[in-house]
């Protein structure tokens, strides 16, 4: 099945569980509150993304489940842990 390459904007106010949305987008932008403006300069490549995750993103349900509530970024094989992003 052929499909259009997507560009997927989360806006994680906490961990969540993407993996099935990372492996079919063609980028995945976490937004913590920018602007549509900057937004679009970025997907349009106006602008250059940077960013840091502050958490990680678990693989599934069953890995938070497996997690040490009170130990963060505790899950096992996340898709992105804590600190995954762009940088220069």
């Amino acid at each position: 099945m052929k499909t259009v390459p997507a560009i997927v904007c989360v806006n994680p106010d906490r961990a969540a569980v993407l993996p099935e949305i990372a492996d079919h987008a063609a980028a995945l932008l976490a937004d913590f509150g920018a602007f549509d403006a900057a937004f679009l300069d970025v997907a349009f490549g106006r602008a250059t993304p940077l960013g840091r995750l502050p958490f990680e993103l678990p693989r599934s349900m069953a890995a938070v489940a497996a997690s040490r509530e009170d130990v963060p970024n505790d899950t096992e094989d996340p898709v992105f842990p804590d600190g995954h992003g762009l940088a220069l």
